[in-house]
């Protein structure tokens, strides 16, 4: 049952934003204006059909989330962005693989390429990105050109092989880069679970790999700690902090959200940095925390206000909270004027940042809220809410 509920777990696991307001005025994307701005929703959580929405604006009051120029989607899963571009783990028509898309001056989305077969991935730059494509082999990461989403090759690291595994991926979970050396998650699990929640080991290790070379450095180790990212999710889990440290999530969704943790790479190492950790449970027992940002100090951070439950009964109850923590001190406080709302699962941009200002996003059902909020000060204040009975899943602005 377990095994079970952690495939379908994996199968889902997505979500993202959009919030409330229901005086203000209606405001749609305007056609004349290129857009900079998307919204991801879908009609029903989880169930098909989904919509990419682009917005010439900052989008405000009560919105529309299906415009004429909408792009329908089979499947909204959440999505990234590198630039000008949105990225997606799926194509128009629902399959599998890497899907890229830009916003014309019109505001239409067009697609740009498609890489099939890509799962996990991470763009670097404008040429070089990498991704996982298991049917090429579990040991090894593909290469790719993000411009013309063509696949340039492989890195072979299948000397990692540890004897006797019966399952080992290596970037499934997790693939992250920071001055100039990639990060690529190690997986130790079963056939059954596939990578999911069967952890083998109380640690995690990352593959440290210079990206000038596409050599394997070292791998590093984290003790007692479980499962970072979690690899069917479009939201990546590790942030880049304004102080240059990689900042790594764990869901604790296999470890029946028992050790939930935020660890760290500091700027100017390779190495995990062992003297700081971020232990969900500290706040609440029973926590999950798979998105942040990190700002001048302060990490943000969504927790429930009552345990999750290790069978995930709960976890798409209104029960979470936005925090602000300080780094050096780990004091909480919880962030004022937002309702309770849903987990973030796979909204990358559930916590973001955009023009210096960071977002939150809010989904209450009874409350009929559906959209992202600003931060002022300690508390927060509604940006624009979607007036629809579906389900938002992410909001980017693109550059």
């Amino acid at each position: 049952m377990k095994n079970t509920t952690l495939k379908i777990f994996a199968s889902l696991l997505v979500i993202i934003l959009l919030g409330s307001c229901s005086e203000s005025s209606t405001s749609d994307p305007t056609p004349t204006e290129t857009g900079k701005y998307v919204l991801m929703t879908d009609v029903v959580q989880f169930q098909a059909p989904g919509y990419l929405t682009a917005f010439g604006s900052m989008p405000s009051g009560t919105i529309t989330d299906i415009a004429p120029k909408s792009l329908q989607i089979k499947s909204a899963f959440g999505f990234r962005t590198f630039g000008k571009w949105l990225f997606l783990r799926q194509n128009v028509a629902g399959d599998a693989g890497l899907q890229k898309y830009t916003v014309s001056d019109e505001g239409a989305l067009k697609d740009e390429g498609f890489i099939v077969g890509a799962s996990q991935f991470l763009v670097v730059s404008e040429t070089a990105g990498y991704y996982l494509d298991e049917t090429r082999g579990t040991l090894k990461l593909q290469k790719f050109n993000p411009t013309t989403m063509q696949r340039t090759g492989e890195i072979d690291l299948s000397s990692l092989q540890k004897t006797g595994v019966e399952y080992q991926a290596i970037g499934k979970h997790t693939l992250a880069s920071k001055e100039g050396k990639l990060y690529a998650g190690i997986s130790y699990g079963t056939k059954a679970a596939a990578g999911y929640g069967d952890d083998l080991y109380d640690y995690v290790e990352l593959a440290v790999i210079d990206m000038a070379t596409d050599k394997l450095e070292k791998t590093i180790k984290y003790d007692g700690v479980k499962g970072i990212g979690w690899g069917s999710s479009a939201n990546k889990m590790w942030t880049l902090g304004d102080d240059g440290a990689l900042y790594l999530y764990s869901t604790g969704l296999g470890t029946g959200f028992a050790k939930s943790a935020v660890i760290r790479i500091k700027k100017g190492e390779t190495d995990f940095d062992r003297n700081w950790i971020f232990k969900a449970t500290d706040i609440q027992a029973g926590s999950s925390i798979c998105t942040s940002v990190i700002k001048e100090g302060k990490m943000y951070v969504e927790i429930p206000s009552t345990p999750l439950l290790a069978d995930f009964s709960n976890l798409t109850s209104i029960i979470f909270d936005y925090y602000v923590i300080d780094l050096a001190t780990g004091q909480k406080t919880k962030i004022g004027g937002m309702p309770q709302h849903h987990y973030a699962y796979c909204n990358e941009q559930a916590i973001t940042e955009i023009d210096g200002k960071i977002y939150f996003w809010v989904r209450n059902k009874e409350q009929k809220v559906d959209g992202y909020y600003v931060l002022e000060g300690t508390a927060a204040k509604q940006v624009f809410n979607v007036n629809h009975d579906g389900f938002s899943w992410g909001f980017a602005k693109l550059q």
